[in-house]
C-alpha cells in the first residue's frame, strides 16, 4: 500500500494580493508531486497465518523531554510546581484511608476519631473517620499505668459503691416489674476483674423501655467488656464473649431466668480463677490505654446509679441565657482527647461541667488531673453523685486513675479555679449556648494560661477569618492560633446535625515577632 504526501509550492508574495492571479503575465503556481513508500503491518489471515511485518522503529528516549533554553542546565527533576502538586495529590490519596465511625477535619496532618486531618484554615476540609472502639490515648504522653495495686491484694475486699440492686428498689421499684411475668424477681452476683466482692443486681426489667435503667442488659454488656479486653490471650474459646453472649441469647429465647442466672454463675466462676492465678492483673498490666467501649460501660454503669433517677432536674432551666444544659457524648469527647494530645501527666479543665461526665471521662480515659466547674444546683447536685461513685466503680474494673475535683461556681469570680486555670494545659468550654458578654469574660480570662495550653469550644474564640493587622494588633485574639474542625451526628445531646469545634492554642510568638517587626520599620 502506497500514501501520497503534495507539497504546495506559492510564488513571493502575500497570498491576499489578487492582482498577481488576475495578471496574465503571471506565473501560475506549479505543484510537485512525489512518491514515497510507507510499510502498514497487516491484519493477521483468517486462516491463522499472518505476514511478516516490518518491526516499529524504536521511539527516541527523550521525546517526551520539554525543550530546553540555550545556556539552561540539564535537570532530572520536575518542576517545584509540578513536584508540590504531586505531593498534595499524594498526600490527598493517603488521607482518604477511613476508619469507622466519626468524621472530623483539621489543619493539621495525621491523627487518630474520634479524632480527622485536612486544612483547617481552609473552607472545604478534607474528612477523616475516628476509630470506633479504641480510645487514642495510647500514642500520646508517657506510659500510663492502668493496675490499681489495691484493688488485686491478698483480701478480698468490699467496696463501698451503688449496686445494680440500688438502682431498682427503693424509690425507684415503682418503675420496675418482674420479666417474663414472673410472680416475684431473682437476684444475681457479678464479679468483677479484681479481688473485690460481687455486685448484687435485681432481676427486672423497666416499665419504661426506652429510658429507665435495665439491669439484665448492664450484667451482659459487662460480661461482654471484662471478656475482651481483661481475659489473658490463653483463654480457651468457651471463655470468651462470643460464647457467653450465645448462652445470654438463648436465655432469652427460651424466656428463663434459671439459664440466665447460670451463664453468670458459669462467668463468676472463670473470672474468679484468671484472678486468684494472677492472669488478670498481668493482662492489665501489658495495656496502657482503655477501649472506648470499657470506657463507656464505666460511664454509663455511673451514670444509670446517680444521675438517671433525678434526670428530670436537668431540664429545669432558662431558654436564653447561660445557663442552658447540654451534654458532649464519649465518642467526641475522645476525639478532643486525641486532637489536644492530652496526657496522664497533664491538667485536663471543664467549664460548664453540668454533671461531670466529661471531667470523669478524662481522669478514666487519660488519667489525668481533672477538674470542672458549674454554677447551675442541680447539675452540681448530681454531679458530686457522680464524683463519689466514680473511684469505687472503678476499684471495681481494677483501674488506677486521675482524680476528679468539680467545683460549684462562677468561673469569673472563683478564686480556686483561677489557680487551676495557670496549670491547665487542655481547657474545654462548652459555649454553644453562652451569651456574647461571657464569652468575651472567659477571654479575659484566658490570658491567665500558659503558653501552649488549649482552648477547646464549640464557638469559636478567635474570629474565623481573623488575620494580625496594625488594626487589631491589641486584640486579645491574637495571642491565640485557632484550628477549625467539625463534628457530625451523635457527638453531641442537643442537635443530630453536624457542626464545627474549635482548638485555640495560647501562643504569644506571633504576636511578639508582628511588634518586634513593626519596630525595626
Amino acid at each position: 500500500m502506497q500514501a501520497c504526501t503534495a507539497a504546495l509550492h506559492e510564488p513571493a508574495g502575500s497570498m491576499f494580493n489578487k492582482s498577481k492571479y488576475t495578471d496574465p503575465n503571471a506565473k501560475k503556481p506549479v505543484v510537485h508531486r512525489e512518491v514515497r513508500p510507507v510499510t502498514v503491518a497487516r491484519k493477521p489471515a483468517q486462516n491463522g497465518i499472518s505476514k511478516p511485518t516490518a518491526q516499529r522503529p524504536a521511539a527516541p528516549s527523550d521525546r517526551f523531554k520539554l525543550p530546553q533554553r540555550a545556556g539552561a542546565k540539564a535537570s532530572t527533576s520536575f518542576p517545584k510546581k509540578v513536584e508540590g502538586q504531586a505531593k498534595k495529590l499524594v498526600r490527598n490519596l493517603k488521607r482518604k484511608s477511613a476508619t469507622p465511625e466519626l468524621h472530623f477535619s483539621s489543619d493539621e496532618g495525621s491523627s487518630s476519631s474520634s479524632d480527622g486531618s485536612g486544612d483547617g484554615g481552609s473552607d472545604a476540609p478534607t474528612r477523616k473517620r475516628l476509630k470506633s472502639s479504641v480510645s487514642s490515648m495510647e500514642s500520646s504522653g508517657p506510659s500510663r499505668n492502668l493496675v490499681k495495686e489495691a484493688a488485686f491484694g491478698k483480701e478480698m475486699v468490699e467496696v463501698q459503691c451503688l449496686y445494680g440492686a440500688d438502682a431498682t428498689s427503693g424509690e425507684q421499684k415503682a418503675k420496675f416489674k418482674n420479666p417474663w411475668g414472673a410472680e416475684q424477681f431473682e437476684t444475681v452476683e457479678l464479679q468483677y476483674p479484681s479481688n473485690t466482692a460481687r455486685e448484687r443486681f435485681e432481676l427486672k426489667w423497666p416499665k419504661n423501655q426506652k429510658d429507665d435503667y435495665k439491669p439484665m442488659e448492664d450484667i451482659s454488656e459487662t460480661v461482654k467488656s471484662i471478656c475482651d479486653f481483661y481475659l489473658p490471650p490463653h483463654a480457651p474459646q468457651n471463655h470468651r464473649s462470643e460464647e457467653f453472649d450465645r448462652r445470654f441469647k438463648k436465655a432469652w429465647r427460651n424466656e428463663s431466668i434459671t439459664d440466665f442466672i447460670d451463664v453468670v454463675n458459669d462467668f463468676n466462676t472463670m473470672l474468679r480463677s484468671y484472678i486468684d492465678d494472677g492472669s488478670i492483673r498481668r493482662q492489665l498490666a501489658t495495656k496502657r490505654s482503655l477501649p472506648l467501649d470499657t470506657i463507656k460501660r464505666i460511664l454509663d454503669q455511673i451514670y444509670a446509679r446517680t444521675v438517671s433517677p433525678k434526670v428530670e432536674t436537668l431540664r429545669h432551666y432558662q431558654n436564653g441565657s447561660d445557663n442552658v444544659y447540654g451534654e458532649l457524648l464519649d465518642r467526641f469527647c475522645s476525639t478532643i482527647f486525641n486532637k489536644t494530645q492530652l496526657n496522664a501527666s497533664q491538667v485536663f479543665l471543664d467549664i460548664g461541667s453540668g454533671v461531670g461526665n466529661v471531667v470523669l471521662q478524662a481522669a478514666l480515659e487519660v488519667g489525668c488531673e481533672s477538674w470542672g466547674i458549674e454554677m447551675m444546683p442541680n447539675p452540681c447536685d448530681l454531679g458530686e453523685l457522680q464524683a463519689a461513685e466514680f473511684p469505687s466503680r472503678t476499684h471495681l474494673w481494677g483501674l488506677d486513675v486521675g482524680s476528679v475535683n468539680l467545683i460549684r461556681g462562677d468561673v469569673t469570680l472563683n478564686v480556686e479555679i483561677r489557680e487551676v486555670l495557670q496549670r491547665a494545659d487542655v481547657v474545654l468550654v462548652n459555649n454553644q449556648a453562652f451569651t456574647p458578654q461571657l464569652n468575651d469574660s472567659l477571654m479575659s480570662i484566658f490570658l491567665d494560661l500558659k503558653d501552649g495550653c488549649k482552648v477547646v469550644s464549640l464557638k469559636p474564640f478567635v474570629p474565623e477569618g481573623h488575620k494580625l493587622s496594625s488594626r487589631n494588633h491589641n486584640n486579645q485574639a491574637n495571642m491565640f492560633r485557632q484550628q477549625r474542625f467539625e463534628y457530625f451526628s451523635g457527638s453531641v445531646s442537643w442537635t443530630n446535625n453536624s457542626g464545627a469545634w474549635y482548638i485555640a492554642t495560647k501562643d504569644p510568638s506571633v504576636l511578639q515577632g508582628y511588634v518586634k517587626q513593626e519596630r525595626e520599620r
